[in-house]
């Protein structure tokens, strides 16, 4: 059985300690956090679905734009788009980043 290493991009900086300040999304600050992941050897990023949030596949779409191996786990809440809509958004963004979701 092999190990994954899986780590998270959010759209903005902040913690638990640290409030989020700024725009929603930053497109830097993913471009940033999805490199340092790639870089340090991680597998995988979670992007995190809220109903408050910004669109995860498309948020996926630009950490792949700027990264060559990291994987990506995508979030997806059932309900709030119909299913072939989600199928065809991850099935576009699957060729997008060359099956790295």
């Amino acid at each position: 059985m092999s190990i994954e290493f899986i780590g998270y991009i959010a759209t903005q900086p902040g913690s638990e300690i640290h409030p989020r300040s700024g725009a929603t999304i930053q497109p830097d600050y993913v471009k940033t956090v999805a490199k340092a992941h790639e870089d340090a050897g991680f597998d995988r990023a979670l992007i995190a679905y809220h109903s408050n949030s910004p669109d995860s596949t498309l948020v996926a779409a630009h950490a792949a734009s700027v990264t060559s191996t990291l994987k990506f786990l995508v979030a997806h809440r059932p309900g709030f788009i119909s299913p072939t809509v989600a199928a065809r958004q991850f099935a576009t963004l699957d060729v997008f980043n060359g099956g790295r979701t």
